[in-house]
């Protein structure tokens, strides 16, 4: 489960670090975080077409993503262990940790998920260039 606590220190220092900072630029992390979160959520309450949205590449490819899996797995936490944002504001890195089980096993698992994300001027929306999560 994502600890908002966290997630608004997290923020709250990303606005000390970037306080000098325009606010196109505020509003571009803040960007950052709310698509960070919808991805959680999406991921936690099973709406995989939704988490699948962000999954484009820098060259508005979206992958061929097999999750016929997904009807077997729940996902019951998503924490964010590290976020690294590049200085011109285009790239981030989230190391992240998914706790999941699958149906027909019931075993609580956790994985490591390392995402890249990429921001999209002329959308101004932050997209992930990085595989989906392989659940087992």
């Amino acid at each position: 489960m994502i600890n908002s606590l966290k997630l608004s220190v997290i923020f709250i220092i990303f606005l000390f670090h970037f306080g000098c900072g325009s606010p196109g630029e505020v509003k571009k992390l803040g960007a950052l975080d709310d698509a960070i979160n919808e991805y959680a959520y999406a991921l936690r309450w099973g709406r995989i077409d939704d988490a699948l949205a962000f999954h484009i590449d820098e060259d508005g490819v979206r992958p061929d993503i097999d999750v016929s899996n997904m009807k077997f797995i729940r996902v019951t936490g998503f924490d964010i262990k590290r976020r690294t944002v590049n200085p011109e504001q285009t790239e981030a890195t989230v190391q992240s940790e998914l706790n999941y089980y699958n149906d027909q096993y019931g075993t609580l698992k956790s994985l490591e998920y390392a995402q890249l994300w990429w921001y999209q001027p002329d959308t101004k929306k932050w997209l992930l260039n990085s595989e989906y999560p392989q659940f087992q």
